[in-house]
């Protein structure tokens, strides 16, 4: 499971940036607070949370481990999942 990442942070869309470690680019979703505070072109380091679904294997980042705790602490509750988890702490 990828625990970080560090890297330079070579693009940014509207609910994830691409950090690019060794070549190889790694699209993590993020917040909206984090996203501002991470400026393109420019080095990176996330924490990640890895989420393994059949359809699917996304990294969700965090500046903080406090960020990290409250993103895990709103996936605990039903029927919220990690994007609706990151929806919440954007705002």
């Amino acid at each position: 499971m990828i625990a970080s990442l560090k890297g330079l942070l070579t693009e940014k869309g509207e609910s994830h940036a691409v950090v690019e470690v060794n070549g190889v680019g790694y699209r993590v979703f993020l917040s909206q607070l984090t996203l501002v505070q991470l400026p393109e072109g420019q080095p990176a380091s996330v924490r990640i949370q890895t989420v393994v679904r059949e359809d699917a294997l996304d990294l969700y980042g965090f500046l903080t481990r406090t960020e990290e705790d409250l993103f895990l602490l709103l996936t605990s509750v039903s029927h919220v999942g990690p994007k609706m988890a990151l929806n919440l702490m954007s705002g």
